[in-house]
């Protein structure tokens, strides 16, 4: 092909047709894999589009064809610096057929660099180009574009209508175009956690990309699929895809070093499927450079650590990567709320900017017709007037309902935390009250029983609620620590201290005081604890509310230990912590609640202090 150029430039007169066969001809090296010539003669096309500032088109594919170079070489912002200069050399031209695919190429690297909010508005730049152009061209791309940023956004409802949209759209396809829309569904259904759909998505796209010869998307299949059998816990389909993927790279010599780190991670969670710990930890310890490695990547591998060092029984160290998982895991969601928030600003400005627009058209009519000007000139100031209010309403409800429907969703998740973090209410409650009469021959047995009925009666009844009475609170503990401790050898005694100052009836969070004591019964003295162990619970009267201390003489508090236990959910203390905090949000006066570990300060024991202002209002 070179050489055909070289043939055809030899018999040129004109200079602008010489220099844009010297680019194809440049394009062709990069092709065969000679970058720095290729970059070379591209340098001087632009040189001669600098001289002759009429030729703009070759201009802009000039720096489109830079754009791939500069895309081969991993220099993603220099690359994306081309297609904006390639974009605004196009729009100088009276052709502009091909602005579509620079907004779709613009679109795609800044969703793959993380910005999705310019990635939608380009995508969408280009949706309302084809159609400026009333042309079919390229929607396909566009809509599956769109879906794959509303995707990365975790808004699955509209990545699903583009995705519909897609599919429905009647032009021919590529089989590259099929293999992208069947691989970023395979990703949608991924993050939904929906795998046999993702799994299904990236088996129509394994088919498509084993028809084009390209190895590289078949790896990047197998490595997808592999991945969804491990989480599926299919573990013999997993290897035989990890493992053809896994060899592919090892022995591509132009693998990135964030793809191998991502393989080793999906070996490692192969083989902590089938409990090979040395395996993980071989895997896991492959040396990285955390600077090139994505944070989803990173919060992956922090989170195998994690379940490797809890399975070893270090949980020290599970407990530290935990927290390392977290961090990434709050970054990635803080990311999303942002880029989710920007879009949706975008949105918002595109519809501003098409309001003005219709402004303008009707002031432009208003003008044609010099009888009617004072009327149409009030009807245009009222109509933007009742539009600007409308949509100022509009948004001020639409925030308001989202606030709302978050602090709903957020109450109806803690109350079924608390449902479930309970004894089972109703079955087990009716069939003790039937069988209770065949135990008062029992003495022991039914005390047991009744005591046990009592426990379970309280729970049932604070499951629904946020707050309850003090009294109740202290009753139902009682109950509970009573219970325990004549049916669990070795339960330390519980002491009461209550002022003859407190208001029994003020209200206090749900729990608040059952959760610490529990927490403390079961894991802060061990089977066999000290002959001096105890636990108090002190309730008196500050100045503008009360005061709870529950202090336990154990092993201290230790915030991995419940999660690990077999015996608890790790949830209680979690929900206490949210329930708290959304109730002072609509209080001036906030509940103070904190755990003290009293092992770091040289002696032996937690305390758990909660304050709770007399003036408090649980209402939502």
């Amino acid at each position: 092909m070179r050489q055909r150029f070289r043939t055809a430039q030899a018999r040129l007169t004109d200079s602008a047709s010489y220099y844009k066969l010297e680019l194809f001809s440049g394009y062709c090296l990069f092709l065969q894999g000679q970058t720095d010539s290729a970059l070379w003669m591209n340098q001087r096309v632009e040189d001669y589009c600098l001289t002759h500032p009429q030729h703009k088109e070759l201009e802009a594919q000039c720096w489109n064809h830079r754009f791939a170079i500069l895309q081969a070489l991993a220099q993603r912002d220099s690359a994306i610096a081309c297609l904006h200069h390639a974009y605004h050399a196009l729009m100088q031209t009276d052709d502009r057929s091909e602005l579509e695919n620079i907004c779709i190429n613009l679109a795609d690297q800044y969703r793959q660099k993380g910005e999705l909010a310019n990635a939608s508005r380009y995508y969408r730049r280009a949706l309302w180009l084809v159609d400026s152009l009333n042309s079919e061209r390229i929607r396909f791309s566009i809509y599956t574009g769109l879906a794959q940023v509303y995707a990365d956004l975790h808004n699955f409802r509209q990545a699903h209508h583009y995705f519909d949209m897609a599919e429905r759209n009647p032009e021919p396809r590529l089989n590259y175009e099929n293999y992208i829309y069947f691989n970023a569904k395979g990703n949608c259904y991924y993050f939904e956690e929906k795998y046999p759909e993702a799994l299904k998505c990236f088996q129509q796209a394994y088919e498509v990309c084993r028809k084009f010869n390209q190895p590289s998307y078949d790896a990047l299949i197998e490595a997808n699929i592999g991945e969804v059998y491990t989480l599926m816990n299919r573990n013999d389909s997993a290897h035989f895809y990890l493992d053809k993927s896994y060899a592919y790279f090892t022995n591509d010599s132009t693998t990135s070093e964030e793809v191998m780190f991502y393989l080793h991670s999906l070996q490692a969670a192969l083989a902590l499927n089938e409990n090979q710990l040395d395996r993980v930890n071989y895997y896991l310890s492959q040396p990285y450079d955390s600077l090139k490695i994505g944070p989803l990547y990173m919060y992956l591998h922090n989170k195998r650590f994690m379940e490797y060092y809890a399975r070893k029984g270090d949980f020290a160290n599970a407990y530290r990567y935990r927290v390392a998982m977290n961090e990434y895991d709050d970054s990635i969601r803080n990311l999303r709320h942002i880029n989710n928030i920007t879009e949706i600003d975008y949105r918002y400005r595109q519809d501003t900017t098409l309001l003005k627009r219709d402004v303008m058209i009707a002031h432009n009519r208003e003008q044609l017709s010099a009888q009617h000007n004072t009327l149409i000139l009030v009807l245009s100031l009222l109509v933007i007037s009742l539009l600007g209010a409308t949509l100022i309403i509009v948004h001020i409800n639409r925030k308001n309902e989202r606030k709302y429907d978050q602090q709903l969703a957020l109450v109806s998740h803690l109350r079924m935390e608390n449902v479930k973090n309970r004894i089972s209410p109703h079955y087990v409650f009716n069939v003790l009250n039937t069988i209770m009469p065949m135990f008062k021959q029992y003495p022991d047995l039914s005390h047991l029983l009744q005591l046990f009925i009592q426990v379970l009666r309280g729970n049932l009844i604070v499951s629904d609620q946020i707050a309850v009475s003090l009294e109740d609170e202290i009753k139902l503990v009682k109950n509970y620590a009573t219970l325990r401790q004549e049916t669990t050898p070795n339960t330390p005694p519980t002491q009461w201290e209550v002022s003859p100052d407190v208001p029994m009836q003020m209200l206090i969070p749900s729990m608040s005081i059952q959760i610490p004591v529990e927490n403390a019964l079961k894991y802060a003295f061990g089977s066999e604890p000290l002959a001096d162990a105890c636990l108090q619970v002190r309730i008196s009267t500050v100045e503008k509310g009360i005061q709870i201390h529950i202090y336990d003489n154990g092993c201290g508090y230790d915030p991995g230990h419940g999660d690990h236990s077999e015996r608890g959910t790790g949830n209680g203390l979690k929900m206490l912590f949210h329930t708290i905090e959304l109730l002072n949000g609509k209080n001036t006066e906030p509940i103070r609640f904190n755990i003290e570990n009293l092992s770091a300060q040289g002696k032996r024991g937690t305390l758990v202090s909660l304050y709770v202002p007399f003036n408090y209002h649980f209402k939502l």
